[in-house]
């Protein structure tokens, strides 16, 4: 069976404030774009008494081990829900999204596994629902909303999801660009500064509608710090409004850098993606 598991970007990204559990509380828009990594997953009856997976990717920055996001859905899933029986899983993982770029790969590629297995295993989601998200919450803090992949305002650590169903760009190209850079989370979130500002609730809850009136709202809280060890980040953030973005900005913790191009500004966005080409740049238009 050949999945397909979608990239995201953070429209605004607030941070809200330190938990007691060590997370942190955010307010943000994810709206989901067209790459994608390509999964094939294969299910077979084991021989022996023990389940095994076996993982296998095109990218050697990911594990393979019991740290992959995808053993560690699987794992959880067979957990809560005991499956008595044991199995064979072949998981083959062709990457497309970057890594450490906050679109949000590893996530995604965690939450079509999910509804895979699900389906496989005739698991209700009417029924399961608080199970299912409790697997994908306990894997990661996005992996919640490709459960979705629809635009959608998420709060708390992310698991809290309202879609906005006319929230869309249609109108617009987006065109992502990493200067082949990760940044960690880890590192970005230990380094973000809650007093400069930050740790207040954000008029991102209330926007709807993505329109001009509401882009000073939807600020991306990591930028300042990220940036300020990036430096190429915040010049493709200008770069793209000289070349004539609507909006630019930075998808979650970094690296992965976007503007939106309004769609009869297309020569603009060609522009833009040729430059970033020329300078063997990740770039992608959605």
């Amino acid at each position: 069976m050949i999945i397909t598991a979608p990239a995201k970007i953070n429209i605004g990204l607030k941070v809200i404030n330190r938990r007691d559990d060590g997370f942190h509380n955010l307010e943000t828009i994810f709206y989901p774009v067209n790459l994608k990594d390509e999964i094939s997953v294969n299910i077979s009856q084991a021989k022996r008494n023990t389940n095994s997976v076996i993982i296998k990717t095109n990218n050697k920055i990911i594990p393979t081990d019991k740290t992959n996001l995808c053993f560690k859905v699987i794992e959880s899933f067979f957990r809560t829900f005991s499956i008595k029986e044991f199995f064979v899983i072949n998981v083959s993982v062709n990457k497309n999204i970057p890594v450490g770029g906050g679109l949000g790969g590893g996530s995604s590629d965690a939450a079509v596994i999910l509804k895979y297995l699900t389906k496989f295993f005739n698991i209700s989601v009417a029924e399961k629902k608080k199970e299912i998200l409790n697997i994908a919450l306990s894997v990661g803090s996005d992996v919640p909303f490709f459960l979705i992949n629809k635009p959608c305002f998420a709060q708390s650590r992310g698991e809290i999801i309202t879609k906005l169903d006319n929230f869309t760009l249609d109108k617009y190209d987006i065109l992502l660009v990493n200067p082949n850079l990760h940044v960690s989370t880890k590192w970005a979130f230990e380094n973000i500064d809650l007093k400069e500002g930050i740790g207040t609730a954000s008029g991102i809850a209330n926007i709807r509608e993505f329109n001009s009136s509401v882009f000073d709202l939807l600020e991306n809280d990591f930028e300042k710090v990220v940036f300020e060890k990036y430096s190429e980040l915040e010049l493709i953030k200008t770069e793209l409004k000289n070349f004539g973005a609507e909006f630019s900005s930075m998808s979650g913790s970094g690296a992965t850098m976007y503007g939106l191009f309004k769609k009869e500004n297309r020569d603009s966005v060609k522009k833009a993606f040729e430059y970033y080409k020329t300078k063997n740049y990740f770039v992608f238009i959605s």
